[in-house]
């Protein structure tokens, strides 16, 4: 996998990336709306991104994540996933993880499509969904700006991290992708 943008690359994880991705598993900020571990064992690092490594495509009831680098230095700055439905191989699920440093640049919003045109054209998928926690404001925005549509809001819906939490619930069809971007 490799897909860019201006500023930003969607590739493979490589065996450099793995200090930087535990680094911002660790750190608080990243981690507050995250379902992982925290703290993140460094053992889980070097598992995750050796599985990842040689992973290139999605597949059938399985996350694959890919690493998000800045294009001039190939330094990773974040993840971006996915995940096809088992029970329907034309719909998929999709969720981000920038570093605290590099939030508030638009990152997350420009790397999105790449992995949205991915997948709607090359994988010809119908529908690709997204959630977040409802107080994680900079995801929910970065998902409305590239055009995900809100359709749930879930309140208070699962015990998170030692309370109830509420959730925002997006769509996007493959017709509202290519009316977005004018792609036919």
């Amino acid at each position: 996998m490799y897909l860019q943008t201006s500023r930003l690359v969607l590739r493979n994880f490589t065996d450099a990336d793995l200090d930087v991705f535990w680094t911002y598993r660790n750190d608080p900020e990243v981690a507050k709306y995250q379902g992982w571990e925290f703290p993140y064992p460094r053992e889980r690092a070097v598992d995750f991104v050796s599985s990842m490594r040689e992973r290139v495509a999605p597949k059938q009831g399985g996350w694959i994540q890919f690493a998000v680098a800045l294009k001039d230095t190939d330094e990773l700055i974040g993840d971006l996933g996915c995940y096809v439905k088992k029970e329907d191989v034309r719909q998929a699920v999709i969720g981000f993880t920038i570093a605290s440093k590099y939030r508030r640049k638009g990152y997350a919003a420009e790397i999105i499509p790449c992995l949205l045109e991915y997948l709607f054209e090359d994988m010809d998928m119908h529908r690709v969904t997204a959630d977040c926690d409802a107080d994680n404001i900079a995801s929910y925005r970065a998902l409305e700006k590239v055009g995900f549509r809100r359709e749930a809001h879930y309140v208070e819906s699962f015990f998170f991290k030692g309370a109830y939490a509420s959730e925002y619930y997006y769509g996007m069809l493959r017709r509202e992708w290519r009316e977005k971007y004018r792609r036919r």
